[in-house]
């Protein structure tokens, strides 16, 4: 299992990037090993972004590789996109998290 947070402050009204983001919410379903994407908004600090869980390492790589995630450092609606990637540490994990039998 592999996270990927990220952060970014908003270049447009919060109400738009909500509407971009639940327009675009579709595309990220369908990448290869994201077991699920929350998506984060913290208005009094101005910080947005997502928490990615993927199946493994390999996926996150290959994810990168897409115009979706290259996309989030052209667009112009988000300012400072923070990239922070990590693997999950499974024993621990196991006794806080259940993971997805799939997910494994």
């Amino acid at each position: 299992m592999h996270i990927r947070i990220v952060t970014f402050s908003l270049a447009v009204p919060a109400d738009d990037y909500v509407r971009l983001a639940t327009d675009v919410a579709p595309a990220f379903a369908s990448w290869p090993g994201l077991v699920g994407k929350w998506w984060l908004g913290d208005a009094a600090s101005g910080t947005y972004g997502g928490v990615y869980l993927f199946a493994s390492r390999e996926h996150a790589d290959r994810s990168r590789d897409t115009d979706l995630f290259r996309g989030m450092h052209t667009n112009p609606a988000l300012r400072d996109v923070r990239v922070r990637e990590y693997d999950v540490l499974q024993a621990p994990t196991a006794v806080t998290t259940p993971i997805p039998h799939g997910a494994r």
